[in-house]
């Protein structure tokens, strides 16, 4: 099941909403009462006058009594049955029979677990427009469960889906804006996603309407508006809202000042805070509890320990934590426990260095460059930056894709013909020591010097070409200028002067070609090959592969 997005790690199950959708469905009797019954969560009354319209092959119905069934919904539960009433249905093309179905196989319930078989009933109904279900897609994409991650597909089906005003998917746009993930940071934009979701019930949603009246980000400033949006997002259990409601409480903005309330709704979010929040949510929580007779301090507890969440509609849940945003920390706190920053295109940062092998603009480069990246910038020698979306990522030989919308005249071509020698000569181009040297591609040449890596790793290449942090992710070239390799590492060379007493140069390493081709084939990447028969200065190699080499930005925080 989708998790929900109050929990503030990805869980591995997808849920997905129930809808209580229309849909488009002949006029035969007993159907609209059922509708009626369903959309009012009536299961008994929308089981007992769409069970007869089923068994004549109503498949509208079918869908519906199918999905009560599996739910268990009106207090009868039979997998069997309902699995029959959804292939049927879907079979004769339910919309919503086929978007339940790709839910059993996606989380095996009643069937073999089957991702392939969900992403075809998945992408039936995403194709009739069922906005669930495309949303489904884009999370399936966005985080890669059980396929390759592809972040940029995941937003355009997020964007399909906000299309259609499916709250879910707008409460992920809105969550993307307003941290830059995937996407430039917009709070304006954020909050005109955020507006229509948070309406619907979204907590997410209505945390970020909060912060962008507490800050006057994307809003006018309003603590009153903030303070009820908090509430809104408190009410359903959202930490983060719970935590900012107190301290709105303990400091008197937008609600009446109580340490006493503050301190309950304070509590509850230190209980439930994810666990990059909560040493900092208990101490802010405990220094407001000082101020506290004890009576009223267990009074409290002892309302925080019967206090349950009231959701206010269907669940869709999403798979990301909430956005990365300060607490609304009380002013006595601030000197022992400072909450970050609003985002603002700091934090801790990393670079390395890719190559452009598609006409549509994928970029290849290390999975170490964009590892832990909240958001991925992509330059090419002569164009501005702009934000990429992971498109692949293989740790285990440390390679990744990048989708951009980056357009060249000419992208990196392959070695297609006689494999590499010991002692040919190669270029490396990349952008090492970006904070220290100016941020044009650098171009050093050498020569292989083994065709095997570290301890005889056949994956590699050795390389004398220099190679220095943020070469990353760059093309190795042969002197035809044709992409031979990926650089990867070089040798720690203190390390290795420690253990031996000796000071070894340039020993370098690069992923092979005919490995990074296998990984562009089996994500589905168009790449071109040429052959290496002109043999070129080290100048001329530059000068064409620098227009290809783009420069890779990671923002981690």
């Amino acid at each position: 099941m989708i998790p929900r997005p109050r929990t503030a790690r990805p869980l591995a199950s997808l849920a997905l909403a129930i809808l209580l959708a229309v849909g488009a469905a002949p006029a035969v009797a007993g159907y609209d009462e059922g509708l009626a019954a369903y959309q009012k969560r009536d299961w008994t009354a929308a089981i007992r006058e769409f069970r007869p319209l089923a068994a004549t092959g109503n498949a509208a119905a079918q869908a519906r009594l199918g999905h009560m069934l599996f739910e268990g919904l009106g207090g009868t539960k039979d997998d069997v049955e309902a699995l029959r009433l959804l292939n049927a249905a879907a079979g004769a093309g339910d919309s919503l029979a086929q978007h339940w179905l790709g839910s059993a196989y996606f989380n095996g319930r009643a069937v073999p677990k089957d991702i392939a078989q969900a992403l075809v009933w998945f992408g039936r109904a995403a194709d009739k427009g069922q906005p669930e279900s495309i949303h489904a897609m884009g999370e399936i994409h966005f985080n890669g469960l059980g396929i390759n991650k592809d972040e940029g597909r995941g937003v355009e089906y997020f964007k399909r889906a906000a299309e259609k005003g499916w709250p879910p998917s707008l409460e992920r746009l809105a969550q993307f804006n307003w941290d830059g993930r995937a996407m430039p940071t917009d709070k304006a934009k954020a909050q005109d996603y955020a507006r229509p979701a948070a309406e619907a019930g979204r907590p997410t949603a209505q945390f970020i309407l909060g912060l962008g009246y507490l800050m006057g980000l994307g809003a006018e400033k309003d603590m009153a508006k903030a303070a009820q949006w908090f509430r809104k997002a408190a009410d359903q259990g959202h930490p983060q809202s719970q935590h900012n409601l107190g301290v709105m409480y303990v400091n008197g903005q937008g609600v009446a000042k109580s340490a006493t309330e503050g301190y309950f709704w304070m509590a509850l979010g230190a209980q439930r805070a994810p666990a990059n929040l909560k040493q900092n949510y208990e101490k802010e929580r405990d220094s407001v509890g000082t101020r506290l007779t004890q009576p009223d301090r267990d009074a409290a507890n002892q309302r925080v320990a019967q206090w349950k969440p009231n959701a206010t509609g269907p669940q869709v849940a999403s798979t990301s934590p909430p956005p990365s945003i300060p607490s609304a920390t009380p002013p006595a706190q601030q000197s022992s426990t400072v909450p970050p920053r609003p985002t603002t295109g700091g934090g801790k940062v990393s670079s390395g260095s890719g190559f452009v092998v598609s006409t549509d603009g994928v970029v290849m480069t290390n999975a170490h460059v964009v590892e832990q990246c909240r958001t991925i910038t992509v330059k090419p020698q002569d164009g501005p930056a702009e934000v990429a979306a992971l498109k692949a990522k293989d740790s285990a030989n440390d390679m990744a894709l990048l989708k951009t919308s980056l357009r060249l005249p000419e992208i990196a071509r392959f070695r297609l013909d006689r494999p590499l020698r010991s002692g040919d000569e190669v270029v490396v181009i990349g952008y090492p020591l970006s904070s220290l040297l100016s941020r044009e591609p650098n171009v050093t040449a050498g020569v292989v010097s083994a065709l095997n890596g570290m301890r005889g790793d056949p994956r590699h290449y050795q390389i004398t070409a220099p190679v220095q942090k943020g070469n990353s992710g760059g093309p190795l070239i042969d002197m035809g200028g044709n992409i031979v390799g990926i650089v990867t590492s070089k040798l720690n060379a203190m390390k290795i002067a420690d253990r031996t007493g000796d000071l070894p140069q340039n020993i370098n390493f690069a992923i092979k070609a005919d490995l990074a081709r296998s990984y562009l084939d089996s994500n589905g990447v168009t790449y071109q090959t040429a052959a290496s028969s002109a043999q070129l200065s080290v100048a001329d190699v530059g000068e064409r592969l620098k227009r290809v080499t783009v420069f890779i930005e990671c923002r981690i925080e």
